[in-house]
C-alpha cells in the first residue's frame, strides 16, 4: 500500500497516538498524521453535534476512502488490526488481545493520573512506583508466560505492549530498571518488536522530532519531579 488510507489526528508527541501509529509502522504501511495543535484543538472544541465523531480528545482516525471517523485508541487499534494483518483469527485470542490493550490503557491512565485530573504528590507516587507499577509489570509478564503476547505471530497486542513500555522507558529511562526487575520477558519482547527495521525507523523519527517528550504538560512535569526526587533519595 503506497497511498495512505488513514489519517491520524493526535498532539505533537507519541504517548497514546503511538498505540495507533506503531501498528502502521510495524507493518510498514503509510499513515497520514495531523499534529497541528491549532487544527486539532479547533476540531476538539467543536460541539459534539458538529464533530465528525463525538470525542473529548484525540487520537481520532479518519478513513480517507469512506470518510468515516473513529476515536478512542483501543477502538481505533481494534478497527485497523484486521486490515493491517495484526488480528488473530481465533475469537478467544482476539479477545485476549483486546484485554492486553485495555490493560495498557489502564496503566497509562494511572501513570498520567487520569489524564492529568490531578498531579502526583509524594505519598501517592511512592505507593504507585513501589506497589502498583510493579504489580502491573508482573501482570504483563504473566500474560507473556501464558502466551497472550509474545507468540510466533505478532499481533496488535504485542505492538501495544511495545507502545506502552518501549515508549515509557525511552522517554522516562529512570523506569527502565523497574521493567528489567519486574518484567524482564516484556523488556525482551519490546526489544524484539522495536528491532524490526520499519519500527526502528519510526522510533528514531519520534526521537528526532520530540526528544524524550512523553505525555506533555503539567502531568509530565509532575511525573518527572517525582522521578527526580526518587533519584535524590
Amino acid at each position: 500500500m503506497s497511498t495512505p488510507r488513514f489519517r491520524l489526528y493526535y498532539w505533537p508527541l507519541p504517548f497514546r497516538g503511538c498505540f495507533v501509529s506503531y501498528q502502521f509502522a510495524y507493518q510498514d504501511v503509510p499513515l497520514l498524521e495531523e499534529s497541528d495543535l491549532e487544527a486539532i484543538e479547533t476540531l476538539r472544541q467543536q460541539p459534539p453535534s458538529d464533530q465528525p465523531v463525538p470525542f473529548m480528545g484525540p487520537p481520532v482516525l479518519e478513513d480517507l476512502e469512506t470518510g468515516e471517523f473513529i476515536s478512542q485508541a483501543p477502538a481505533i487499534v481494534s478497527h485497523i488490526a484486521g486490515p493491517l494483518g495484526l488480528l488473530p483469527g481465533d475469537r478467544f485470542q482476539a479477545a485476549l488481545c483486546m484485554k492486553v490493550l485495555m490493560d495498557c490503557n489502564d496503566l497509562l491512565m494511572e501513570l498520567c493520573r487520569y489524564n492529568g485530573s490531578w498531579m502526583w504528590d509524594r505519598e501517592a507516587w511512592i505507593e504507585f512506583r513501589g506497589k502498583r507499577l510493579p504489580r502491573w509489570m508482573h501482570l504483563f509478564e504473566e500474560s507473556l508466560a501464558r502466551g497472550h503476547v509474545g507468540g510466533p505471530v505478532v499481533s496488535y497486542a504485542d505492538i501495544a505492549v511495545f507502545a506502552l513500555f518501549g515508549n515509557m522507558t525511552r522517554c522516562l529511562p529512570e523506569l527502565a530498571p523497574d521493567l528489567l526487575r519486574s518484567a524482564p520477558g516484556i523488556g525482551a519482547l519490546c526489544q524484539r518488536i522495536g528491532a524490526k527495521p520499519s519500527m526502528a525507523r519510526r522510533v528514531r523519527s519520534d526521537q528526532e522530532r520530540f526528544g524524550q517528550l512523553y505525555c506533555g504538560g503539567q502531568i509530565e512535569a509532575s511525573i518527572r519531579s517525582m522521578l527526580a526526587l526518587d533519584d535524590d533519595g
